[in-house]
């Protein structure tokens, strides 16, 4: 039995160089492509017309979201970009990865798990978190935190749980709504 890898797409707000977020979404975009389970579709917000989000989704079979955190909540852009999507969101598995502040980000990350309990999806209880130390990557671009790779693929492992039987149960009932 053939088993097709998981699409995921890794939702940036914008991969412009020299941006934190951009510096994280690229390191984790390696993790994902060392792993046979899963399909990395990247999807930059700054790129990608909010008219083909929702397709973008719909194909996806987990998310995960890089997110800072603003002023102790997630940026009104990917709010808007959130709500433009509506159903595909439904039954889907998501992650994220946030940064910012004493925080490091999570205060984002516990309202964005509000708002996609709203929209029918499953946040994972494992997340990414940077507090934005002075060196947070080596020039390599890996993180300077030892244990973050290994943060990094529970999280996968944990959303590749769930993306599996989400999708099969997406495949044979159709969600109700």
């Amino acid at each position: 039995m053939t088993v097709h890898p998981l699409r995921l797409v890794l939702l940036v707000r914008n991969s412009e160089a020299g941006k934190f977020g951009t510096a994280v979404a690229d390191w984790f975009g390696r993790q994902v492509e060392q792993r046979d389970d899963f399909k990395l579709d990247l999807v930059d917000l700054d790129q990608t017309p909010l008219t083909e989000l929702p397709a973008r989704i719909d194909e996806a079979d987990a998310i995960v979201i890089v997110c800072p955190e603003y002023n102790h909540g997630y940026p009104g852009d990917l709010k808007t970009a959130i709500d433009a999507v509506r159903r595909p969101w439904y039954a889907k598995p998501v992650a994220f990865i946030v940064y910012g502040g004493r925080s490091g980000g999570l205060r984002a990350a516990e309202q964005l798990r509000q708002v996609f309990g709203e929209l029918h999806a499953v946040t994972i209880r494992e997340t990414l978190c940077f507090h934005q130390p002075t060196d947070p990557f080596t020039p390599e671009g890996a993180p300077t935190d030892p244990t973050t790779p290994q943060a990094a693929t529970t999280l996968l492992d944990h959303l590749a749980w769930w993306a599996r039987p989400l999708r099969e149960a997406r495949t044979t009932t159709p969600y109700p709504a």
